[in-house]
């Protein structure tokens, strides 16, 4: 047996854990192990994310994961669908036999309803929705009965989507989760903080008690980053880029490009620039996606390119495990590597890219040169 998990640990709270601690338990009682695969820079709501990825997947180790792969920057960011798709990729060509998730409604059979819906809905209807200002989650809720917009009961659909879809043999093990939702900003007294709540209120000594002790030293010692520091060099590359290099960007249509360039002229800080863009249909989740790609400058065409490579690689893995990457090598379908270097894949050259623009937050700290953690 070996159970996979889809993470982002940003950063990785009690709720984290007791999600690992069941996987644990369970690939424990099958003598199996417990493979995740999680974003790096940035993050599927287009935020960056508050530490670098080798701080957090030492945590993920430390909680009870034999081995972290990073996720590339186009599936980290990227609507759900995608998101999940590249994850599974990568967990599946990893050998995993079941995948553990967090969601408030366990019962998986509900997604072969939405799934049989789905196909019965025609792409006029749906583009008809499309038209009248909805954006894309909105109308899974009209449509499919999507739980209010729940990102996690959402993302949990889009795993057995991409799993169905694929063909792939993995068996699902919802988890229901306890305490705040996944977006919830408030402190309370809940046994499991949200990660935003936690990001939001770092400063609050409420939260110790949501982190290990070597998450908080590493919060209190690594400099938090933020995205509202990227304003700067975002707005300078939307006026360098102009409309026509704006319209080449990925997931930039139905003439995006020009709110983005009138909002960047106006927008003070980046939160004045993602709300001068965002509209009913298009989610600030999306445009902040949206403006990390334009900040990357990932084109269509890099999309195209790298959104398919079968190269990952690794960030940290337990030295008993260790023997897992060779086997994954030997006779599975993606290829793993120990560093972000350009030598091993071409493919890493759209993630150093990135790296390289993380890093200006950290004071241009090499991050991406940094080699596989092997841990006790």
């Amino acid at each position: 047996m070996r159970i996979g998990i889809v993470a982002e640990f940003n950063p990785l709270h009690s709720g984290h854990r007791y999600l690992i601690e069941c996987a644990r338990k369970i690939a424990d009682e099958n003598n199996g192990e417990v493979i995740c695969v999680m974003s790096e820079f940035f993050t599927q709501r287009g935020e960056v994310a508050i530490v670098d990825g080798y701080t957090r997947a030492r945590e993920a180790i430390r909680s009870g994961c034999d081995m972290v792969i990073a996720l590339p920057y186009l599936g980290s960011v990227a609507y759900g669908d995608d998101f999940a798709k590249k994850s599974i990729e990568i967990l599946f060509g990893a050998g995993i036999t079941h995948l553990i998730f967090g969601t408030e409604n366990d019962d998986v059979s509900i997604f072969n309803k939405i799934y049989t819906k789905q196909q019965k809905t025609t792409e006029e209807n749906y583009k008809k929705l499309l038209k009248s200002g909805l954006n894309h989650a909105k109308i899974n809720s009209i449509l499919y009965g999507f739980e209010n917009n729940n990102p996690n009961f959402s993302l949990a659909y889009s795993y057995y989507k991409a799993i169905r879809e694929a063909g792939l043999e993995i068996q699902m093990i919802p988890i229901k989760r306890e305490g705040q939702g996944l977006n919830s900003t408030k402190m309370s007294d809940q046994v499991h903080l949200s990660a935003t709540s936690i990001r939001n209120n770092i400063a609050d000594e409420k939260i110790e008690k949501y982190l290990s002790n070597e998450m908080l030293r590493d919060l209190k010692k690594e400099k938090i980053a933020s995205e509202t520091e990227l304003f700067p060099y975002l707005k300078y590359k939307i006026l360098s880029l102009g409309k026509s290099g704006i319209e080449k960007i990925y997931d930039v249509n139905e003439g995006l490009e020009n709110r983005i360039y009138k909002a960047a002229i106006k927008a003070e800080s980046y939160s004045d620039l993602v709300k001068l863009i965002a509209t009913k249909r298009y989610s600030n989740k999306k445009i902040q996606r949206v403006l990390l790609h334009v900040l990357t400058n990932t084109t269509k065409e890099d999309y195209k390119k790298y959104f398919s490579s079968n190269n990952f690689r690794v960030l940290a893995v337990k030295k008993d495990r260790s023997a897992i990457i060779r086997e994954i090598n030997k006779v599975g379908k993606i290829k793993l590597h120990p560093l972000l270097n350009s030598k091993n894949s071409m493919s890493f050259e759209q993630d150093i890219k990135v790296a390289r623009i993380y890093e200006l937050l950290f004071n241009n700290k090499d991050i991406f040169r940094e080699n596989i953690q092997i841990m006790n």
